[in-house]
């Protein structure tokens, strides 16, 4: 299992990363501290409301495979394909934008879906053993 894991893991701790800088690069010349404070706390907000929806719905499960809430986080084609957006986004739109609500946009949708895939991803045990699912092999 670990040969699958394992690269989905580095992909999103490593979009995590880059979302942290895509927001640093993005944000760095905003002379407001709105523009800077008030995006990383709706994406951290949004990264918790994604995982907490999106992990309730194994809520009335009585026994799930134990691999099952780890791979619908790290294997989730919606959230890849809204990262990726947010990506290329930020690479071709880097030097255009002038707006800094749209430059906002753009990390908060990265650094939301990156972080949210994580927490989901990781958390699963916890919410596991907090709904007393039994763990199938």
């Amino acid at each position: 299992m670990g040969i699958i894991i394992l690269p989905l893991s580095l992909f999103w701790i490593l979009s995590f990363l880059f979302s942290i800088r895509m927001g640093y690069v993005l944000l760095k010349e905003e002379k407001l501290f709105v523009y800077r404070i008030l995006p990383t706390i709706a994406a951290i907000l949004l990264a918790i409301a994604y995982k907490t929806l999106s992990i309730n719905q194994f809520e009335d499960s009585e026994s799930l495979w134990t691999f099952e809430i780890l791979f619908f986080f790290l294997s989730n084609s919606e959230a890849a394909f809204l990262y990726l957006a947010a990506f290329l986004a930020y690479f071709f739109l880097k030097k255009r934008i002038k707006n800094p609500s749209i430059k906002s946009l753009i990390f908060i949708v990265a650094l939301s879906i990156s972080l949210g895939s994580l927490l989901g991803a990781f958390s699963n045990d916890a919410f596991m053993a907090e709904h007393h699912i039994k763990q199938t092999h």
